[in-house]
């Protein structure tokens, strides 16, 4: 996949050599690496300038997918640069055919409230994405399950 850019990020797919990084950066984090790569599609993100802004994941399941792993680096969290990963992620997902995304969180609730998340119930979440290894093993319980369908405008 080539490089795409939306304003004030590129994103590109994540290489081989990329997920050591990835797999720290969510260590420091907090956040699951144990089924790393696996069926996720990770992401690496960049200012237009080449900084290093962070990394996402999708995990595709048919018309329906959870953005996974979603880390800032902490130089680029005072800029913003959070919502245009998830606006890059959300037109990446609608470019494969996904029509609804799902995420897990302990802690960023209201950081998705404000792009278009709502929190859902798990019992209304698809077989496949509740069978999957994040909803089954790697979060806890309490984890909020949040959705947010895709329009056409997030291509």
């Amino acid at each position: 996949m080539t490089e795409r850019t939306l304003p004030g990020v590129i994103g590109a797919a994540a290489e081989p050599r990329d997920m050591p990084l990835i797999a720290e950066a969510l260590a420091a984090e907090g956040l699951p690496a144990a089924d790393l790569p696996g069926r996720i599609a990770f992401f690496v993100f960049r200012e237009p300038g080449g900084g290093m802004i962070g990394f996402a994941g999708l995990e595709q399941f048919g018309a329906a997918a959870l953005l996974r792993s979603l880390v800032v680096l902490p130089p680029a969290r005072a800029r913003a640069q959070g919502s245009a990963i998830v606006a890059w992620m959300a037109a990446e997902a609608r470019r494969r055919g996904v029509g609804e995304l799902f995420l897990l969180t302990t802690s960023a609730a209201p950081f998705f409230e404000k792009l278009g998340f709502r929190r859902v119930e798990r019992d209304a979440v698809p077989p496949a994405v509740a069978a999957s290894a994040e909803f089954t093993t790697l979060c806890p319980a309490s984890a909020l399950c949040m959705a947010r369908r895709l329009e056409p405008r997030d291509r």
